[in-house]
């Protein structure tokens, strides 16, 4: 996971100029949710703005970063993923052992078929996902530390909930790659206590990030930019570098690319301890070569 820094007016302004009046009729139905006091709609426009959000995260999971195709094939791909449930919260029930390593409680939502109804069409609670991380596993679950505010409309007032799922997606939220690293292909918690520790390890868990066996292609993935990226940093720390190995450095770490954090995790590693970079390469290219 990795953030994609946008300002809102920014963002408006490139759901705007892809589809002409979209926010105003966004508008106009948050309206008609407000006056209801529930999310209630016989039909929807977000998929109208799905290829806004692909083009921004450049077409990979705002999630795993698993890269998908282009907005033309890769639509079928991935779903307009809903940061805050529309229409209900669903109590998701974490591992006890997560419980104790995070050292925090999670607040069972309210009862009852209500959700954040006033979000459904705030561009800051929207972002590309692919349909392992958004049907299979965050449905509508929405674990906070604090206390829910489902008629709030705003989500940089709602970080007060204390939200323990990172969202990557803006300008108001801490940095992803702030709270999760990665030491060669696994993530990790980058803090070692508190509430940023507690958003970076329910992340990992909600999204199953570090799970080898359920999220084996991850783990083929990153592999694969590591072993890609270390004969690079090799030949640039060498002197002997090229211009190719300089593209294909920024290309394996640019922000677009499929697991740029783990990349640039990769890179800080190499830079700070050649050899236990070479150690994880290694690994890397074992994993890579005996994973089917």
């Amino acid at each position: 996971m990795i953030q994609y820094p946008i300002s809102r007016a920014d963002l408006e302004a490139r759901i705007e100029q892809a589809v002409p009046g979209w926010l105003a009729r966004a508008a106009q139905r948050t309206a008609g949710f407000k006056d209801q006091g529930k999310y209630a709609e016989s039909s929807t426009i977000w998929s109208e703005v799905k290829p806004v959000y692909m083009d921004l995260q450049g077409c990979k999971c705002v999630y795993c970063e698993s890269k998908q195709e282009a907005v033309e094939f890769g639509k079928v791909a991935q779903d307009v993923e809903h940061f805050r449930p529309k229409g209900r919260v669903s109590a998701w029930k974490a591992p006890a052992r997560l419980i104790k390593q995070s050292a925090i409680s999670i607040t069972p939502p309210p009862g009852g078929d209500t959700g954040y109804y006033l979000l459904p069409y705030h561009p800051f609670n929207y972002s590309a996902a692919c349909k392992p991380c958004n049907s299979v596993l965050k449905k509508d679950y929405f674990p906070i530390a604090g206390n829910y505010m489902l008629n709030g409309d705003d989500p940089a007032q709602l970080r007060q909930e204390q939200p323990l799922l990172i969202y990557p997606l803006g300008d108001f939220d801490t940095p992803a790659e702030q709270l999760i690293g990665f030491h060669g292909v696994a993530p990790l918690a980058l803090a070692q206590h508190g509430y940023p520790r507690a958003r970076a390890l329910v992340t990992i868990e909600f999204f199953k990030l570090d799970d080898v066996a359920k999220r084996k292609n991850l783990f083929r993935e990153r592999a694969m930019v590591i072993v890609a990226l270390f004969p690079q940093l090799c030949a640039e720390a060498d002197g002997t570098g090229t211009a190719a190995s300089r593209k294909i450095i920024q290309g394996c770490t640019a922000l677009q690319s499929g697991h740029s954090n783990c990349a640039r995790s990769f890179q800080t590693l190499f830079q700070r301890d050649r050899a236990a970079a070479q150690a994880i390469f290694e690994a890397a290219a074992d994993f890579v070569a005996s994973i089917s």
